[in-house]
């Protein structure tokens, strides 16, 4: 038996499929998925592999090298998963390895360390003081240490040394495999002799720590060793004794890492409307169809599209079949989780960027082992370790946040339906605002579409105004607040009501300039301004991280006529703080949301608290449902409208129409007011009047003019380097390497080289193509063969290239 394996060993010149042979003793065991070890190079050094297929026969025609053993007990993927990677990497153009490292859980890959072991150090008859200082370290450490840190110890390469050293029989070699992240492991204790012999030694011990210690364990099954010592008030010293004697045992207890309460009764479902009947009885008939239906459900804000899915997963898991739910990272609310829990209990698996590499391998494991059939996650989520899948629900499907912007650059709806497609399970994809192509493709009958045009309690979509900040300024009203959202905070304070703000900007101020000479503080590592935080008087880089104290005075000119231009989430709660004295306020965005539970205690808060003012960013924009919160106010629409690219107008209208929808959601009524400086703009006006049909035609009709998405597939090609000049000749060179696009037999257009919106982002200068044709992926050769060339030219050996189809932003 042979096994095709992917060698975990980055360098894209291995980035094949290598076939090796399976010792007898394993070939019960290496199956595709399994982690194994193999010698790798013309070394044979131990390294970690996973394999992506068992086979009979192999092309290799001699020299064929073993299987070492498995370097773990545990799979890394199912075999169902090894479609997808093989799909992943055709699409993407990404490495077998960057997959598979985005499928398995971080910390999990088991990395093969050289030691160097003392055997004989009298076999070396020689005189270097290095070999003896070699022998010496070892000895001193133990016997034996890592290469590595052997290694530090000399300040020139010693690996001449130590293949001496062996040569001669004085040390030998060997590898170690260590990984990061494990099962969470305690000590166990519990009895280990017969009744008979535990209750005659109780009878007739003088120890009371002793005899407390053996009643705890003849009443329990086992505890921990250290709520074992802890409830007896004794000492480990005594536990000792009792294990020394026979009578007690240690053993390793694994336990998981809890990341949802689990507490409390089942919740009943309610009654469905009759909007939601309807699209429940399609989607579970679809489920039992088996065929690898998408299907897109376009309901309206408050309309009642979680039930939906909580009655669809259900459905899919009393035939025995596994569920998987999508959510963007903001809209992964505590709120949203504790109603899933409510309804599913212990039988949901939970993983998201928020949990520790521990917690999110406790339950990918549980998903593994199948204690966990319905999982709701992030992006990343979409490679859950789910057999036998029903449904794939991907909720607010148009979101950006669903495309990956590091390698493998995948679109996770994109993986979720051909996911969904190799298993005969339904795509679900759901949204109040569907992106183009999806609602394209409903249109043009790709995929079903439903439509859930009323809210669930029939209250009345949020009544939304549009305020003319222009003709606010010609009134002399310089502030943030216009006169009409000022009087509705207010109205919504006396009345006990509760307001969200916002803002798609954190910080204080955009930027910061003098306004004596004009200088604007500009990051070292980017090419962009500085944002002013006012909490620590600092100015930030949010690209880089890159952070100084603020400026008392010109560094140009030494003028202390500092201004601050802009605003951000802490300007808006400065001013709510002077305009209304008497609210309480909070504020959500990713300054306040850094540790652990953060995001969860801040809701609750408000919740709880009925906190007058919620301030924030995109984080108050999706998933929230709060029954007070009756008025929305936008502070600035133009944050997001006047941004140079093609979709600037979709995610205006998409936050927009999702942001006022957290309004009016209880018995009471809902509005919000939108302040702009473009109260024409098309994409602001349509909003007012909910109305998607008319943005998505209108919308359609610009993109199919200038050829963009979904009226054409694109790919940008990102260029990366220290040296501008030397970035800029790479992007050339790529560009003659692709070839002249006469030639391709499709529609083809180029543009660029050129130089990224943003230059340079942490030291590195960036200049980028972009390709619109027919069919991304008919380029795929084109586009390898390029790149290919372009890296073995010494010249760009340092230039990074990025390949990235249909890219959600271009900056």
């Amino acid at each position: 038996m042979y096994a095709g394996v992917v060698v975990n060993q980055p360098a894209r010149a291995v980035d094949r499929i290598f076939d090796y042979s399976i010792p007898k003793e394993l070939e019960d065991s290496v199956r595709p998925g399994s982690r194994v070890l193999v010698p790798f190079t013309n070394g044979n050094i131990e390294m970690e592999a996973f394999v992506l297929y068992v086979t009979e026969t192999t092309d290799v025609k001699s020299g064929i090298k073993s299987i070492i053993r498995l370097s773990a007990e545990d799979a890394a993927f199912r075999e169902s998963m090894v479609p997808l990677i093989e799909f992943m990497h055709e699409r993407y153009l990404a490495t077998y390895l960057e997959i598979i490292h985005t499928i398995i859980p971080s910390g999990t890959s088991v990395k093969s360390i050289e030691w160097i072991i003392l055997r004989d150090k009298d076999k070396y008859k020689g005189k270097s003081e290095t070999y003896k200082r070699i022998m010496e370290l070892l000895e001193d450490n133990g016997g034996g240490m890592d290469i590595y840190s052997l290694s530090t110890y000399f300040e020139r390469d010693i690996k001449a040394a130590v293949s001496k050293l062996r040569e001669v029989g004085a040390v030998e070699h060997e590898y170690r495999q260590t990984r990061d992240i494990n099962k969470k492991k305690l000590r166990g204790v519990r009895l280990a002799a017969e009744p008979d012999a535990v209750q005659t030694f109780y009878d007739n011990s003088k120890s009371k720590i002793q005899k407390r210690m053996l009643s705890i364990l003849m009443n329990n099954e086992f505890l921990t060793a250290a709520d074992l010592v802890r409830f007896s008030m004794g000492s480990y010293g005594a536990l000792a004794v009792l294990v020394k004697k026979g009578l007690a045992e240690f053993f390793d207890l694994y336990i998981d890492r809890p990341v949802y309460d689990t507490e409390g009764n089942l919740s009943i479902p309610p009654e469905p409307t009759p909007e939601q009947a309807e699209a429940i009885s399609v989607i579970n008939a679809a489920i039992d169809n088996a065929d690898g239906e998408t299907i897109l459900l376009h309901g309206v804000t408050g309309s009642g599209k979680t039930e939906v899915f909580m009655r669809s997963i259900a459905h899919a898991a009393e035939r025995g079949k596994t569920a998987l739910l999508l959510v963007p990272e903001i809209s992964l609310t505590p709120q949203m989780l504790s109603r899933f829990v409510a309804r599913f209990g212990k039988r949901i698996a939970i993983l998201h960027s928020g949990l520790s590499l521990g917690e999110r391998y406790d339950q990918w494991s549980r998903i593994m082992d199948g204690d966990a059939d319905i999982v709701i996650g992030a992006r990343s989520a979409v490679f859950a370790p789910l057999d036998n899948l029903g449904i794939i629900i991907i909720d607010e499907e148009h979101s950006d946040t669903y495309k990956s912007e590091m390698s493998p650059r995948y679109h996770a709806r994109e993986a979720a339906i051909y996911r969904a497609q190799m298993n005969g399970a339904v795509t679900l994809l759901a949204s109040a605002t569907p992106s183009m192509e999806s609602y394209n493709k409903a249109r043009n009958k790709e995929y079903r579409l439903l439509e859930m045009k009323r809210r669930y309690n029939e209250n009345r979509m949020p009544d939304i105004e549009i305020v003319d900040m222009r003709a606010e300024l010609e009134r002399g009203n310089k502030t943030m607040f216009s006169k009409r959202l000022y009087e509705a905070v207010r109205r919504n304070i006396d009345r006990k009501e509760q307001t969200i703000l916002f803002m798609n900007r954190r910080g204080y101020s955009t930027f910061v300039s003098c306004r004596k000479c004009g200088f604007v503080p500009q990051c070292p590592n980017c090419n962009i301004s500085l944002t002013y935080h006012s909490y620590d008087n600092t100015l930030k880089c949010h690209y880089c991280g890159h952070r100084q104290p603020n400026y008392i005075k010109c560094p140009a000119c030494s003028s202390k006529y500092i201004r601050y231009f802009g605003g951000g989430t802490q300007r808006v709660e400065e001013e709510v703080r002077r305009l209304f004295p008497d609210a309480r306020t909070i504020r959500l965005d990713a300054d306040v949301t850094g540790r652990k539970n953060a995001h969860k205690e801040i809701l609750d808060r408000f919740d709880r608290e009925k906190i007058d003012i919620l301030i924030g960013t995109q984080m108050v924009a999706k998933g929230l449902d709060f029954a007070n919160v009756t008025l929305v106010g936008v502070i600035s629409a133009d944050t997001m409208l006047h941004i140079n690219d093609f979709r600037s107008g979709e995610r205006t209208f998409d936050t927009l129409e999702q942001v006022s929808g957290r309004a009016g959601r209880g018995q009471k009524g809902g509005r919000a007011i939108i302040q702009t400086y473009d109260p024409d703009n098309f994409a602001i006006r349509l909003v007012k009047e909910h109305d998607y049909l008319t943005f998505y035609n209108k919308t359609c009709a610009e993109r199919r003019a200038m050829w963009y998405p979904p009226f054409s597939e694109m790919i940008c090609i990102r260029f990366t380097d220290t040296d501008n000049e030397r970035t800029r000749r790479a992007a050339f060179r790529f560009r003659e390497l692709f070839g002249d696009i006469t030639k391709i037999e499709q529609r083809v257009a180029i543009l660029g080289p050129i130089p990224s919106q943003i230059a340079k982002i942490k030291n590195q200068y960036r200049w980028q193509i972009i390709i619109k044709c027919d069919s991304m992926d008919a380029l795929n050769d084109r586009l390898c063969a390029a790149q290919r060339s372009l890296k073995q030219d010494r010249r760009y050996e340092s230039t990074a290239v990025s390949i990235d189809k249909n890219p959600i932003t271009i900056y």
